[in-house]
């Protein structure tokens, strides 16, 4: 019996890590360092118009409708987008976020956090890309440095990314740098 027991204590003790570990949140050490995120690597894009002071570095423009869109991020976590008079940005060392991939767009699902603006502008982030969404705007869609857009249901979705996650994201966007 008392040999029982101690097979049984000893047994229980070695699971206890295990489960621990299984209970513990799990990190995605990709989200807690910026430096190795691919958005951190792009090239970016210049002569956009003023930054927000949360900003350190434009990676595209997008324009539609009366919508003049920069996707920006900051080496400390910041992912972005701002207009004229208005910023809103998603902090991804500070949340794990939710896997997700928003509709209206293909690719991988990814821990994601979405922020949005009077619920016409959309943004989700992650550290391989930022999707974005306007709703109700078609007119003359244009993109500028690492993105590429397409008209869909009403709106326009655009990614923000390496030439692979704009591709995996939007496969059939028809609006691309110039177009």
């Amino acid at each position: 019996m008392i040999g029982a027991l101690a097979r049984a204590t000893a047994a229980a003790l070695l699971m206890a890590p295990a489960l621990a570990a299984c209970s513990a949140p799990s990190g995605d050490p990709l989200l807690k360092d910026p430096a190795r995120w691919p958005l951190a690597r792009l090239k970016g894009v210049t002569g956009v118009p003023r930054l927000p002071d949360e900003a350190e570095r434009a990676l595209a423009q997008i324009k539609v409708g009366p919508y003049d869109l920069t996707a920006w991020i900051h080496p400390s976590g910041l992912c972005g987008l701002s207009g004229p008079g208005w910023s809103m940005h998603e902090d991804l060392t500070r949340t794990e976020g939710d896997p997700a991939r928003p509709d209206g767009f293909s690719g991988p699902t990814e821990r994601a956090s979405g922020v949005s603006s009077e619920s016409k502008v959309t943004l989700f982030c992650t550290p391989t890309r930022m999707l974005i969404r306007v709703e109700g705007e078609t007119r003359k869609p244009s993109v500028s440095g690492d993105a590429v857009a397409q008209v869909v249901g009403g709106g326009l979705n655009a990614v923000v990314g390496t030439e692979e996650a704009r591709r995996e994201s939007l496969p059939g966007a028809t609006v691309t740098r110039g177009g």
